[in-house]
This record gives C-alpha cells, sequence and structure tokens, in this order.
C-alpha cells in the first residue's frame, strides 16, 4: 500500500472537493487544508442565483447551510481517512464513498450580507464509525454569520 505525500493527498482532497457537481453549482472552492489541526476551508462568492432575500440581497439559508455540511463532511472525511489507519486504500475508499451526515445543527447568527463568503471547518471528536465537526461561515467583513456542528458516519 502506497502512503500519499501531505501534498499528495491534500491534492486528493482537493480533487474530490471539486468533483462535487452542487460544490460546482454554488461555486464553493476549497481554500485549505491543514493535516495537523485536521481543519478545512472553503470560499464562494455571492451570486444572483444564491440569493433567499432579493430586496435586501441576502444569502439563502440553505446555501449556507450547504456550506457548513460540505466543510464539515471534507473535514470529517480527512479525519476518518487517517483514523482507519493501515487498512488498504481499497477499503478506506469504500468506507469513505458511504460517508454521510447523521446530524447538523445550523445555527443563523447574522443575515448572509457579502460579496465573499469563507467557511472553516474543525474536527470535534473521531471515533470508530462517527466524526463530529464545528463549522463556521463568515463574510468578507470577517462578521460570523453562522455556525454548524454535525456528526457523520464512515
Amino acid at each position: 500500500m502506497t502512503v500519499p505525500s501531505p501534498s499528495e493527498f491534500r491534492e486528493l482532497v482537493r480533487g474530490f472537493f471539486e468533483q462535487i457537481p452542487f460544490n460546482r453549482q454554488i461555486g464553493l472552492k476549497m481554500r485549505d487544508l491543514d493535516l495537523e489541526k485536521l481543519t478545512l476551508s472553503a470560499q464562494f462568492d455571492l451570486r444572483p442565483e444564491l440569493i433567499g432575500n432579493p430586496w435586501q440581497n441576502i444569502l439563502h439559508g440553505g446555501v449556507m447551510a450547504t456550506a457548513l455540511d460540505t466543510v464539515g463532511g471534507l473535514t470529517a472525511m480527512v479525519a476518518a481517512y487517517q483514523r482507519m489507519g493501515n487498512i488498504s486504500s481499497q477499503e478506506k475508499i469504500e468506507r469513505l464513498s458511504k460517508l454521510g451526515t447523521v446530524d447538523m445543527r445550523v445555527d443563523y447568527l447574522k443575515p448572509g450580507r457579502g460579496e465573499q463568503f469563507v467557511c472553516h471547518g474543525a474536527i470535534l471528536r473521531t471515533g470508530n464509525k462517527l466524526v463530529v465537526t464545528r463549522m463556521e461561515l463568515h463574510n468578507d467583513a470577517q462578521e460570523l454569520l453562522a455556525t454548524g456542528t454535525a456528526t457523520f458516519l464512515y
């Protein structure tokens, strides 16, 4: 079994992230992945089709939740991959292909105003079958707009 280098693993995660059609639909792009701290961040720009309140030009809450869920899920995937240790790459891929959100809580703290949004994900706990993540969504003024906590099964 060949273990990817940290830079190869980052590119694998980036490639997987970019393969998700809905990420492309909302323009969500991975920015950073820290393999030591197990954190991941992604960003997207405001576009007319992402607006939920056209009178105030506010981002749709579903787009906010999607960004939180996606970043949390990819962060969980990285943590689960590392947690699985020395099993074969094929078995890891098979297990990770089934990763799914079991539960997610979103707290909307401010209206989604801004031109660019950044979502950060971090690991709270990694177990044998579940990963718990914490996510935050900020706008370009560094205002915290929403937070999320999610549990993923792998």
